[in-house]
């Protein structure tokens, strides 16, 4: 084994064992501001609040599930278009969706918990600030990683089609 494997399989092992220890400190934070258990809950929501709850609900999958499509399409395309029609400003439009995306699936986590935290204390009330915040930064980030996917993806599906036809390498 030569010394750059060795340091390779070094990294790979101090990175691991960073990115387990991080999530074990995430997790008992999260378990420390939530408490070590949870009581089983039977708020009374009136019909209105349990139909603006599952609305919400509903919204928050929606939102999160076309977050991570959107991730496997850039992910898709990175993979697929060639290295040589990527310009630099398309790799950023991919990295910047990418990130808006991540901070989307982020906000919409917060979201969750933010109800969660509400149903515990038996209070409901959605347009609470931080909640409404969450809310909005989750639909407005996710909309901005999909402005900037368009960019990234007309950019490379573009250029690589005028590229073909300018050389004459598209099939007729």
């Amino acid at each position: 084994m030569t010394n750059a494997m060795k340091r390779a399989a070094a990294f790979r092992l101090v990175f691991y064992l960073g990115a387990t220890l991080f999530i074990l400190i995430v997790w008992q934070y999260q378990k420390h501001m939530t408490g070590n258990w949870i009581e089983p809950l039977i708020p009374s929501l009136s019909n209105e609040q349990g139909r603006e709850l599952d609305a919400l609900l509903e919204m928050n999958r929606l939102i999160t599930t076309l977050g991570t499509g959107l991730l496997a399409a850039i992910g898709f395309l990175m993979v697929n278009v060639r290295q040589a029609k990527r310009g630099t400003e398309a790799l950023w439009a991919a990295c910047g969706s990418a990130i808006c995306v991540g901070l989307s699936l982020f906000f919409g986590y917060v979201v969750y918990l933010g109800i969660i935290s509400m149903l515990q204390n038996q209070y409901f009330d959605l347009d609470v600030g931080p909640i409404l915040w969450a809310r909005q930064a989750h639909f407005y980030s996710f909309l901005l990683g999909v402005v900037l996917f368009g960019d990234f993806a007309f950019h490379n599906l573009y250029v690589e089609e005028a590229h073909e036809h300018k050389h004459g390498t598209a099939d007729h």
